[in-house]
């Protein structure tokens, strides 16, 4: 009985290298950064998108502060699961989280991500109190870049200012964003 009951076990397995097929690559999460307005009122737009075989199949809002934690490695994320903080890895000075000689851990909320909105507007597009603007951006036209600068603006995987770059992409905008001589030429065509 007992050989039948493996003679059964046997023919039910598949023969060896037959059908096996390597196991289905799994879609990744990366952080992504969009110069769209979003719908906290802010000028870009920050998401957790998924991606698939190099193609975005899916994309959720995320906060700032969302954002901020789960790249600092801080808070559990998809696109962060091993807690790096992501912003020192790229040099983003002016968003890593700073640690004091005593070990204490000092977080800037990231003055970076208010200047994106000059990449896209050569003037603040919301009026402010007393109509006063809040400053000039960087763009060459009024409310979008210039040909030439979405032609820099697609070194970052931004084809339209409504695109979402991700991954190091992000990160690697972030830190040219901080450059003064990347601004300047971004802003001069240097």
């Amino acid at each position: 009985m007992r050989a039948f009951l493996i003679a059964i076990v046997l023919l039910l397995l598949p023969p060896i290298g037959a059908g096996t097929r390597p196991p289905a690559p799994l879609a990744n999460y990366l952080f992504g950064l969009s110069l769209a307005t979003g719908h906290n009122g802010q000028l870009f737009s920050c998401f957790m998108v998924k991606v698939f075989e190099d193609k975005v199949i899916g994309s959720d809002p995320i906060t700032r502060e969302q954002f901020l934690m789960q790249a600092r490695g801080l808070e559990p994320s998809k696109a962060n699961a091993d807690g790096t903080d992501l912003f020192a890895r790229f040099d983003v000075r002016r968003c890593a989280v700073l640690v004091d000689e005593e070990g204490h851990q000092h977080m800037s909320d990231c003055p970076l991500l208010d200047d994106l909105w000059k990449l896209r507007f050569w003037e603040y597009p919301f009026l402010v109190r007393d109509a006063a603007h809040t400053g000039k951006g960087w763009s060459e036209t009024p409310n979008a870049p210039s040909p030439r600068q979405m032609l820099l603006l697609s070194d970052f995987g931004l084809r339209y200012p409504t695109d979402i770059c991700y991954g190091d992409n992000v990160f690697r905008l972030l830190h040219d964003v901080g450059d003064t001589a990347w601004v300047q030429n971004y802003r001069n065509g240097y």
